[in-house]
């Protein structure tokens, strides 16, 4: 079994696109207008390019409410100094 796509939930799909590739050297594969998001893939400069991650839009509150209680959890877990 191969795994070609997984999701990243971004809040701004053209800051998400701008971070992963001109930060992180990701390549875009497809930017498609659905509506008022896009299907935006990107996938690695030293991966298959079969590989893609999706930037998908955080617009579900459900998945904005999941995230901030994951970030609050990950950092409250976080050892102090």
């Amino acid at each position: 079994m191969r795994i070609k796509l997984t999701s990243i939930m971004v809040d701004d799909q053209d800051k998400g696109l701008r971070f992963y590739t001109e930060v992180l050297g990701f390549k875009k594969k497809h930017d498609i207008p659905v509506g008022e998001y896009r299907w935006i893939t990107i996938t690695s400069p030293e991966g298959p390019d079969d590989l893609e991650l999706a930037l998908e839009p955080n617009a579900n509150p459900a998945g904005k409410t999941f995230r901030k209680r994951c970030f609050r959890r990950a950092f409250h877990s976080l050892p102090s100094r």
